[in-house]
Order: structure tokens, then sequence, then C-alpha cells
């Protein structure tokens, strides 16, 4: 009889191990759309937690790649542990976008903003409650509802500019218009928004300036005042005193006495009063620079004709000294004789009886220099560096004046590129050297500067 064979057949083969299955097209589209989400929120996300969304997207790339019969329980292992390193790092990048916005919501400052065409896009609370809109009524409306047009232009101007060529920061003064139509003043901070790179529009911060912009115009209206009401009256006076000392008008000598003290006691407070204005207007940006070809000779020569007989009345002997060889400066003819008269009439002010001051002008190899030199009190070296600033004066403040004097000879030096030193001695007297540079004036550049005026201004001590 034959042995029996095994049917071997019959006997069930082992199964292989079936791995769970993994959607990796879904893997990849959540890569893809995590990409497209990352473009557009990475001015959000410090550079670390970027650099780790990217790597776990390259990782899908090439778990996705992967065989996927080579190692089953992995791949299905790495998958899950990536989806969930995904969702995680969504969340945080969720969270973060929701503290951004509550930061822009509850801002103390009104934020807006707009899109390249002028169109409102946003506002935080703040705006909402400066420009008295509901932010609803507002969204997708043109900006001149906010704006008057010529704020609207300024901040079209800043942006078209920085497209091309980013710059610092720069305050804008607007003026803006509230819902009742009032209409009040901003100072406005523009930045470019940018999404994937890409110009957006512009988010503007705003301040409310208008308690400071009317506070200007009525200095300026008092300017206006002092300058028809006080010092038009003052010249007329100093005019007739002028004709009274001439030689041709027979006075007495007690009567001449009288008439050179009014007619320099006139002077004094005309040169208060226009260095009261002189700083008023510097300080509100509005000293207007022509700039000339100018002799500084007769310069100081017209200021000094204007004060000897002054110096003579207060028993000072004034010297002049004028370099022949001295160029002609780029500068206002106006704003070198405040300088002068500023330094002559300081040195007339702090110098006693029987004293002297000197007047001189020195060419040098590059600039061009005035020196006004006294035998007065002098000034202490600790006052240095305050003596050229607003309201700041010498000594114990016995002698009269308004300390405005050396701040404006300080600013309108260094509006015409030069400076001043100061050289001082207690007891002995000072010497004050303003030093202008000597620039070609036939030269182009020069000349397109000389065709236009321009502001000086200065920073509030």
């Amino acid at each position: 009889m034959r042995p029996a064979q095994s049917d071997r057949s019959a006997a069930p083969a082992p199964s292989a191990p079936r791995a769970r299955r993994v959607d990796y097209p879904l893997l990849v589209g959540a890569a893809l759309v995590l990409v497209a989400l990352l473009l557009d929120m990475r001015a959000l996300l410090p550079a670390g937690a970027l650099l780790s969304l990217l790597a776990a997207v390259l990782a899908l790339g090439s778990l996705a790649r992967r065989p996927a019969r080579a190692h089953p329980v992995a791949v299905d292992s790495d998958a899950h542990r990536l989806a969930s390193e995904l969702e995680e790092t969504v969340a945080r990048l969720t969270a973060s976008e929701e503290r951004f916005r509550s930061m822009i919501e509850y801002a103390g400052a009104p934020i807006l903003t707009f899109d390249l065409a002028d169109t409102i896009t946003s506002m935080n609370r703040a705006a909402e409650l400066l420009f008295g809109w509901d932010r609803e009524l507002l969204i997708g409306q043109p900006a001149r509802r906010l704006l008057a047009d010529d704020s609207v232009r300024a901040i079209q101007r800043w942006t078209r500019t920085n497209l091309l060529t980013p710059s610092a920061p720069e305050l804008i003064g607007v003026r803006a218009v509230h819902r009742e139509g009032r209409i009040f003043h901003l100072e406005a901070q523009p930045a470019l928004l940018r999404t994937g790179g890409i110009p957006t529009g512009t988010e503007v911060v705003c301040r409310d300036v208008t308690a400071r912009a009317e506070l200007e115009q009525l200095r300026a209206d008092f300017l206006a005042m002092v300058s028809h009401d006080i010092r038009n009256p003052l010249g007329a006076i100093f005019g007739y005193t002028e004709m009274m000392l001439d030689t041709s008008c027979s006075l007495a000598p007690e009567q001449r006495e009288l008439v050179h003290r009014i007619n320099s006691n006139t002077r004094t407070v005309l040169t208060l009063v226009g260095n009261f204005l002189d700083a008023s207007r510097i300080e509100a940006g509005r000293m207007i620079m022509s700039r000339r070809p100018v002799d500084l000779n007769a310069v100081v020569a017209g200021v000094v004709e204007q004060y000897a007989a002054h110096a003579q009345l207060v028993d000072l002997a004034l010297d002049v000294t004028l370099d022949d060889a001295l160029p002609k400066i780029v500068a206002d003819g106006l704003q070198l004789e405040r300088i002068a008269a500023n330094l002559l009439t300081n040195a007339l002010k702090f110098t006693p009886r029987g004293g002297r001051v000197a007047i001189r002008t020195e060419r040098l190899p590059s600039s061009v220099a005035l020196a006004v030199s006294d035998t007065g009190v002098g000034i202490p070296p600790h006052e240095f560096s305050r003596i050229f600033q607003r309201y700041a004066r010498s000594g114990d403040g016995s002698q009269d004046g308004t300390g405005l004097g050396l701040y404006i000879v300080g600013t309108l030096v260094e509006a015409h590129g030069g400076f001043v030193t100061i050289d001082s001695t207690p007891g002995c007297g000072t010497t004050f050297t303003v030093y202008l540079p000597i620039v070609d004036w036939r030269a182009p550049a020069v000349e397109d500067a000389v065709a236009s005026a321009s502001v000086c201004s200065a920073a509030i001590h």
C-alpha cells in the first residue's frame, strides 16, 4: 500500500501583515495648504517656528514618495506623528494670529489700513472712536471719507516712494474729517503691508495733534499781531529820532542827548521784539532762508553804522577790522545781518563803560570768519554748553535780556552750514567767532540752491 501523501495545498498559507491605509494625497494636499498659509502669515511667525513648519512639510513630501510596502508600520507611524505635529503647529499659528489681531484691535492708537487703490480695509476700535464711525459702514469705502484730499495724496506719494525705495519711518501731517463734518489734525505714520512679499496696502498709525495745531495757529496770529501792532509803531519812533539826530536838525546838547536815548532804547526794544519773532518762526519752522551771493564785509559795515551812535552814548570804543580779501559767500543777507547785530548788541550789553568792543572779518582757506570781542564780564566755561539754548542767560541773570539772541545766532549759523566758537575768561571778556563755508556760487548745484528758498527750523531745548 502506498503511503498517503500530505496535501500541502489544503493548508492555508500564512497571510502577510496588512498596514492601515494612509491617504498620501490628502497629506500632500494638507502640506500644500500649509505652505500657502505660511507664506501669508510669515510676518507673524518667529524664524524658528517657520523653519520647523517647513521641515515638517518637506518630511511629508518625503513620506509620500516612500514605497508603501517597504515598511508599512513605520510609514503609518511617521504619518500620524507628522500629522499631529502639523495640527499642533497650525493651532499655535492660529493662536498667534488671534493675539496679533487682538493687539491691533485694542491698541490705544487709532490704526487704519488701506489697499493700493486707497480703499479702507480695516480700522480698530480707537479709530472708530476718533472718527465717530462704525467700521462696518466704512470698510470698502474710499479713503476720502476719512481724510482730506491733500492728505490722501500725501499718503499716496509716500506709498509710491516706498514701493520703489523703502525708507525709514516717517511722520506725515494730515487733515482728517470726523463723521460730524469737522476737520481735525493727525500725525500719521504709514507702513507698507505685504502678503507673500508682495505689497498689498498701507497701514497708518495715527495720533491726534489737533490741540497742537490750534496752538500753533494761535502763535501765528499772535506773531502777526506783535509784528503789526508793536513793531511798526516802534519803527516809526525810531525813524523820527534818526531824522532828529541828523546834523541838519538844530538841537540843544541836552535835547540831542535825550533824543539819543530815545533812539537807543527804541532800537533795544525793536531788537527784543525782532528776536522774539525770529525765535518763534524758527520753532514753528517758518523762518525762510533766501540764499544769494552776499558780501559779508558790507553786511558788517551796515550793522556797525547802526550801532556806532549807541556805543558812543555808553562810552564804549568800537573797533572794526574788515578783511579786503574776503570773498562773497552764499547766504541770506538779512539773516547774516541778524547774526552780526545780535553778537554786537550782546557785546555792547555786557561790556562796562570805558570798555572796548571789536568786530572783524577774516578769510580762511575754506571759510570766512566773523569775530566779535569785548572786554566785558566774560562767561564761565561750565555755561558754554547751554549758552546757545533758548532763554539761556549767563551769570546771575542781573543783565537785561531775553536769552534769545545767541539762540538765534547759533540756529542761523547752523542753517548756513557753519558753526560758532566761544573763547571767554570771566572778568576779562569774550570772543564769539562765526565760521561760514566758502562755496563756488557759480557752480550749477549751488545756482539751483540759490534759486530756491529753504526753511530754517531748530529743535526746541
